[in-house]
């Protein structure tokens, strides 16, 4: 079936058997096979925001759409994130994409400080990255594409750092035309010194420059002993509040070639994600096997997590007892513990343990 397909895609549907044997015995009649490489960055598409689609003012290492976060260290300027629908169509990128990440200034900054450093970052986990042998000897190569809209045209940067940042390399990508989709394609050397981390600590950052101060500036396309977060020829992106930098189909991958974007069900895509970062929602669970005064419940995470999460309460977590509502604050009348696998609560101080235990809680396991 396979071998007739691919004879109807090559010679279209009204060719004889004759001309078809004689094409393979000629062995003028290639198929076309395309691959594809498996991504490491998860949330490359932008379709998981578990923690909302609009983020004023991020903070330094804030995240934003899952396993996205803000690199802020400037005093004057500031960005919006926000997961939008504007993308490249299908027919420039041969994918489907649905969602992207853009940043938009809001607060401007003109001059930019030797010390400031403006950023989106990237964090891979040791365990996806330690098949590439970073701190090994030998040559291996990495490839990073993504497809991008800027307002501001000109020489942009991303760099790649190891874990403790000491060890550096910038590449820098161009944007032709103003606020037009464009793809970018770079490949770098992976790095045969330096500490790289191959467990669940961040094995690699990736820093997609928005602004950057000469202290943290490098020469492109060099491994460099320092912490290096852009190129000496960035273009600042904070200079206006007209100014947007757009991302779509976020790929990173072993070997010096960029594959097609590969696409994974939604599920399979949130799941990776909640490994990291999910919210789990306690839907009136009742509660009637406690002693008078004591409740206590233990929930199983479905995804195990990268480590221990913090837990929070990110909606309000109250206790239901004869038909009245008792608040469960964090500190004063509840507990709420957690491992990589499942997260406890245990609500104390109540005149009536047999009711309803409702609320939202966050599992906060980030690199």
């Amino acid at each position: 079936m396979t071998k007739a397909r691919d004879l109807a895609d090559f010679l279209g549907d009204n060719t004889s058997l004759s001309t078809i044997n004689n094409a393979y015995a000629a062995g003028t009649l290639v198929p076309t096979v395309t691959t594809t490489n498996p991504s490491l960055i998860i949330n490359g598409d932008f379709r998981i925001s578990q923690r909302g689609t609009s983020f004023v003012s991020p903070g330094q290492a804030v995240y934003t759409l899952d396993r996205w976060a803000s690199g802020m260290q400037t005093t004057t300027g500031a960005i919006t994130v926000t997961q939008e629908t504007d993308v490249p169509t299908a027919s420039e990128s041969g994918s489907n994409f649905v969602n992207s990440m853009k940043i938009d200034v809001t607060t401007a900054d003109t001059s930019i400080a030797a010390g400031d450093r403006t950023s989106m970052m990237y964090r891979v986990e040791g365990n996806d990255i330690a098949f590439a042998g970073f701190g090994l000897a030998g040559t291996r190569y990495m490839t990073l594409s993504f497809w991008h809209k800027h307002t501001k045209t000109g020489t942009h940067s991303v760099s790649f750092t190891n874990s403790d940042r000491n060890r550096g390399y910038p590449m820098e990508y161009t944007q032709t035309t103003t606020d037009t989709w464009e793809k970018a394609e770079l490949t770098f050397p992976v790095d045969t010194t330096g500490s790289w981390f191959t467990d669940n600590r961040i094995g690699m950052n990736i820093y997609f420059s928005i602004a950057m101060g000469a202290n943290y500036s490098g020469t492109a396309n060099t491994w460099a002993g320092a912490t290096i977060y852009g190129t000496t020829t960035t273009v600042n992106n904070l200079d206006s509040t007209s100014n947007n930098m757009l991302f779509a189909g976020v790929k990173l991958e072993a070997g010096s070639e960029a594959t097609d974007f590969q696409h994974i069900s939604y599920g399979e895509e949130l799941a990776k994600c909640q490994r990291y970062y999910e919210e789990r929602r306690i839907e009136m669970d009742y509660t009637d096997d406690s002693s008078a005064s004591t409740v206590y419940r233990t929930y199983t995470i479905p995804v195990q997590k990268r480590a221990t999460p913090t837990i929070a309460v990110t909606s309000g977590l109250s206790y239901w007892q004869g038909g009245g509502s008792v608040a469960l604050t964090v500190g004063s009348n509840v507990d709420i513990n957690a491992t990589n696998k499942k997260w406890n609560v245990t609500g104390y101080g109540l005149t009536n343990a047999r009711g309803l235990l409702n609320g939202e809680v966050s599992l906060d396991a980030e690199l």
